[in-house]
């Protein structure tokens, strides 16, 4: 059961049980009241009334004549509730009894006991009938001119008024008291409406806290405790999204800084990795590139001196590819050890894409291929290392037509992205799968046939775009095929500058 239609049952249940308390105190002392007003009202009569008789009567007791009975009704008739009246003698004898009254001819009075008047005042006593009906019956005494009593003078007198008079007060107050009813249990209903829609408010806006609805807010109306309490519920509400936009501002901040210490995580391993690959390289330098040098040279000039049809020519070529390799390899392996001195200068990316293509495509690797650019010209001036930048768009196009076995379409796309610039050299080829998009990036990794590659291309390209605070991802190609995505931010003119 709710809070309202307790309150409804219990104030409209208290107020019921006052209104009829207090209902029937006030009918049963307005009934004494009336009571008590009317039976004094029959005993006056009765005084006034007795030296009337006494006066028609003279002594003579004998039954009236009907013109006597006439006058006597006439004298007696003022009050409506006599029944009849009797005189008896001091000793208890009935002297005359008269008629009952117009009215009461169906009036069983009691039988006559015994009921003297009292010798020098009047008595009288309530009786009832056998229909159950009150009666009042009233003696009066009667005295001599010496003051001796003589007779006594017996009036019955109903209660019929005094009990029309009640019943009509009592259908007076019932309908009193079912308005006063009515009107309590809607004032109790509306109380309790009242009272328990702020409660309801404030039970609902809980509920809504507890789903998140932080904004919720209850209106405030009026002065009273609960109103207190709804402002109460409001300033919680505020503080509890205030805490949650701070909790939520600092887990953005946290989520940020995770991230960019992953990316360091990220660049401190892979810096770690190319620490031990300068090591290496290093050491495969100094101790193999001078021998492999040697051996190049002679097998060189061997292949120079043997004759075009001779058969040992296939196997010195053999020695020149593999020392060729070998110089590759240690080459690159220098090239992603070493930092060298940079070149910070403006760079128009435009330009630098064109004359990069321009100095590839006449090449026998990219007679074949389909190529079209789409250069953004809004694109703003970079500080950065020209020569490196071009490193890299040459080992992206020369990976990219290896991979179409030079022949296919290679795009390249240049954009404005707000503080920065994107690259992207998307090919038709057989694309990078979603577990290698990452490794491929990795030292000696490779996805080329043996002999075709040295896996250290991309190393290297990440290493110098990293090196102008960018990035270089691999994804989906709209061709079909790979998509190789670089950005470079075009703000860093004060930090390179500095570096420099």
């Amino acid at each position: 059961m709710s809070l309202a239609k307790k309150l409804f049952i219990y104030t409209g249940g208290v107020l019921l049980v006052l209104l009829i308390v207090t209902f029937g105190l006030l009918e049963k002392r307005q009934a004494v009241l009336w009571q008590d007003h009317l039976q004094a009202q029959h005993l006056a009569a009765a005084r006034f009334a007795t030296p009337e008789i006494l006066k028609h009567f003279r002594g003579d007791f004998t039954q009236l004549s009907p013109r006597k009975q006439g006058e006597m009704v006439h004298l007696l008739g003022f009050s409506h509730d006599l029944i009849r009246f009797s005189l008896h003698s001091v000793s208890g004898r009935a002297l005359f009894v008269s008629d009952l009254f117009p009215g009461f001819d169906n009036q069983d009075l009691p039988a006559d006991a015994i009921f003297e008047a009292d010798e020098h005042d009047l008595a009288y006593r309530v009786l009832s009938d056998q229909q159950g009906r009150r009666v009042l019956d009233v003696a009066v005494p009667a005295f001599s001119p010496a003051g001796s009593r003589l007779l006594s003078v017996r009036f019955y007198y109903s209660f019929r008024t005094v009990d029309q008079q009640l019943a009509e007060m009592h259908q007076a107050f019932l309908s009193i008291a079912i308005g006063a009813a009515l009107v309590s249990l809607l004032l109790a209903a509306f109380g309790a409406r009242r009272l328990t829609r702020p409660i309801q408010q404030l039970t609902d806006g809980a509920r809504a806290i507890t789903r998140g609805e932080l904004e919720t807010r209850i209106p405030i109306r009026g002065a009273d405790e609960l109103t207190v309490l709804a402002g109460a519920f409001n300033e919680m509400a505020g503080s509890l999204n205030s805490s949650r936009e701070e909790l939520t501002r600092r887990n953005e901040q946290l989520i940020n800084a995770n991230e960019e210490l992953h990316r360091i995580y990220e660049r401190l391993t892979r810096a770690e990795r190319l620490a031990a690959v300068g090591q290496v390289a290093a050491g495969v330098s100094h101790e193999i590139d001078n021998p492999v040098g040697i051996i190049l040279g002679y097998a060189q000039l061997l292949h120079q001196d043997l004759a075009p049809d001779d058969i040992r020519r296939e196997d010195v070529q053999a020695i020149i590819d593999e020392c060729l390799r070998c110089k590759r390899i240690t080459g690159g392996l220098l090239g992603l050890s070493r930092t060298g001195a940079r070149q910070w200068e403006p760079v128009d990316l435009q330009e630098l894409i064109e004359t990069t293509w321009a100095s590839l495509h006449p090449q026998k690797l990219f007679r074949q291929i389909d190529f079209d650019m789409q250069l953004d010209a809004d694109v703003p001036r970079l500080i950065g290392d020209a020569d490196r930048l071009r490193q890299v768009l040459v080992n992206l196009l020369l990976n990219a037509v290896q991979a179409l076995d030079e022949q296919g379409s290679i795009h390249i796309g240049l954009k404005n992205a707000g503080n920065g610039a994107v690259i992207v050299v998307d090919d038709d080829g057989p694309g990078i799968s979603i577990t290698q998009r990452e490794t491929v990036f990795d030292p000696f990794f490779s996805t080329k046939e043996r002999g075709k590659g040295t896996g250290l291309g991309l190393a290297i390209c990440r290493k110098l775009i990293e090196e102008h605070g960018g990035s270089i991802e691999a994804l989906d190609s709209p061709l079909g095929g790979a998509r190789m995505r670089i950005y470079l931010p075009c703000d860093i003119e004060g930090e390179i500058t500095g570096q420099g």
